[in-house]
């Protein structure tokens, strides 16, 4: 009671129980003591006032029935849930509770803005302020968690709205996102499944999940591998790609950077694209042992035969040399396993243009690649095939293709001469072409596992896989051409597991990796690639059910034969069954 017999009435802050709206603040002095005239007006406006609050209640706390507040429009119908090979939920269907700000309640925009940023400091400032100071609806986010509604509750300011819709949940957050994408309110899928599930890639709507090739394991693996090799090696990106040679279904797909596709505006729109699948490099050595069985296939060279790398070959003006020279004379077998550039040049001489081409095509090197997700790039290459460019592309260098092209491709050199074009599905039949002959690809097989136990590609070895592959160090192409002194690098390995008779085919690349104290300063594909990729074999293949095995059943696998049958062989007269003992003694 004040000294001349009023009192004042007090405003107070807003509390949210989600009963009944907030009031904007009073501050009014009444008479102690009313007259009749003010009683009657207090109770007109008393009544007025309970019809005005309980539409204020409606709007405040049941927005979502109003359409002219809502931001999301729901789909016709639910969109298909995902899951990974096994079950394990990728994305699904849930009710999602957003958070939006009423403008025509908000007294203090200066004071909503400051409590709403301190919660969601990735907002757009200035568009709220704008739309704030125009009395608008202000929608701020599609999701939140309870912890933030229990903040936004906290802060006590009139207009806080909390709408529910239907939405997209993912439930691995960054796990796998280049492969499910995300989806943008009121436009649907924006990357990856989910842009595929707007057209028919995976056929018509079904109610049941939609059962993806991936295994979240071998995913999970993966992308922790290719996380912990940019970290050490203080890489730009990476990219990994696993399939199944048999049936050409991916089993696990990352490219690094990543994002979580619950909040993909969370980090720089770089971090959306899929580099293993949109984006096209020139992968170097990794195409060697395309040329070569391009060659043994067509029958210009044999296993047996031998050339002279000793001096740098001179192709259209240009000299071609090997990063570091090993012998004078090498086999077929041995250009692959020290990764001769010289030795690969003769080798597509001999080849041909014509038929070099030819091969690119029949694995889908020279078109983009169409899965059923939309992400594609067309390769990079120059199609007048003159010398110099046949001799560069010999070896991966002046032709850029997807990291996913590669792989497929590489799958028909060791699987038994069959490509198959990658699938996402799960149990997807299709049908192989044949490319190279069996013979061909069992060839293939063991020079692939000298290259590694005695060559460049020591690193990538595994007890009980007998790992095949390739090591590629390419340097990355720059105005005016190539830096080999000074210019950043792609180091990639890419192999197959088991590779006596081989499951998966697995490329992983480092983009710009930093030289090490621990690998001599080299930032070569041996050093950097080759361990990642031998990480991920130990780690996932267990998870994949592939066990491994001693000698008698290696050897049975690549050549057919027991050991002791092998031993009774003139290595001498078989070249091939000498190289393989060597290999595995």
């Amino acid at each position: 009671m004040r000294a001349d017999g009023l009192k004042r009435q007090i405003s107070v802050r807003c509390v949210y129980d989600d009963r009944r709206p907030c009031k904007p603040p009073q501050s009014r002095v009444v008479p102690a003591e009313g007259g009749r005239r003010i009683g009657l007006s207090a109770g007109l406006f008393a009544c007025a006032f309970a019809l005005l609050a309980a539409r204020l209640v409606q709007v405040s706390f049941f927005v979502g029935e109003d359409p002219t507040l809502r931001r999301v429009v729901e789909a016709e119908g639910p969109r298909r849930e995902v899951t990974d090979r096994d079950g394990r939920p990728l994305i699904m269907n849930a009710k999602l509770t957003g958070f939006a700000i009423d403008g025509r309640e908000v007294w203090d925009v200066e004071e909503t803005l400051r409590g709403v940023s301190r919660i969601f400091p990735q907002a757009d400032e200035y568009r709220l302020r704008d739309r704030l100071a125009a009395h608008k609806y202000a929608h701020v986010t599609d999701t939140i968690s309870e912890e933030q509604r229990a903040a936004i509750i906290a802060l006590g300011l009139p207009g806080m709205r909390f709408p529910e819709t239907m939405g997209r949940v993912y439930p691995q957050k960054g796990l796998a996102a280049h492969v499910t994408g995300y989806t943008i309110p009121g436009r649907g899928g924006a990357i990856g499944v989910e842009a595929a599930l707007e057209s028919d890639a995976f056929g018509t709507t079904a109610k049941e999940p939609l059962r993806l090739s991936i295994d979240l394991v071998a995913q999970q693996i993966l992308e922790e591998e290719l996380a912990g090799a940019i970290e050490t090696f203080s890489a730009k990106a990476g990219w990994g790609v696993m399939i199944d040679v048999h049936t050409g279904e991916v089993a696990a797909l990352a490219s690094l950077p990543d994002f979580n596709p619950n909040a993909p505006g969370d980090v720089p729109a770089a971090h959306w694209r899929n580099r293993a699948m949109a984006d096209r490099y020139e992968l170097g050595s990794a195409f060697k042992p395309i040329t070569v069985a391009a060659a043994l296939d067509r029958g210009v060279i044999r296993m047996s035969d031998s050339f002279d790398v000793s001096r740098p070959i001179k192709v259209g003006g240009w000299e071609i040399k090997d990063y570091s020279r090993k012998k004078p004379v090498m086999s077929v077998s041995e250009i692959i396993q020290h990764s001769s550039n010289i030795g690969t040049v003769q080798i597509v001489q001999r080849l041909g243009a014509e038929a070099f081409e030819d091969s690119l095509s029949q694995l889908h090197l020279t078109t983009a690649l169409q899965t059923e997700l939309p992400e594609m790039q067309a390769p990079a290459y120059s199609s007048a095939w003159r010398p110099a460019e046949l001799a560069s592309t010999s070896y991966g260098h002046g032709i850029a293709v997807t990291p996913i092209q590669l792989a497929a491709a590489f799958a028909a050199v060791v699987n038994g001469g069959e490509y198959r074009v990658p699938t996402f599905i799960a149990g997807h039949e299709q049908k192989g072409a044949q490319v190279f002959s069996k013979d061909t690809s069992d060839q293939m097989r063991i020079i692939l596992r000298r290259a590694v136990t005695d060559g460049t590609g020591r690193n990538a070895d595994l007890d009980g896989y007998y790992v095949i592959g390739k090591t590629a160090t390419a340097d990355k192409p720059q105005a005016g051409g190539y830096d080999e002194e000074n210019g950043e690098l792609v180091s990639s390995f890419i192999g197959a597991f088991p590779g006596y008779d081989p499951k998966y085919v697995l490329l992983v690349s480092i983009d710009e990796p930093a030289g090490t104290k621990a690998t001599y300063g080299y930032a070569t594909a041996g050093y950097v690639a080759a361990p990642v990729f031998r990480r991920v074999v130990e780690r996932a293949a267990p998870a994949l059910g592939v066990m491994p095995v001693g000698d008698d059943v290696a050897f049975d696998g690549f050549l057919g034969l027991r050991r002791a049958e092998i031993a009774e062989l003139d290595h001498q007269a078989d070249p091939l069954t000498g190289l393989l003992e060597e290999a595995l003694r």
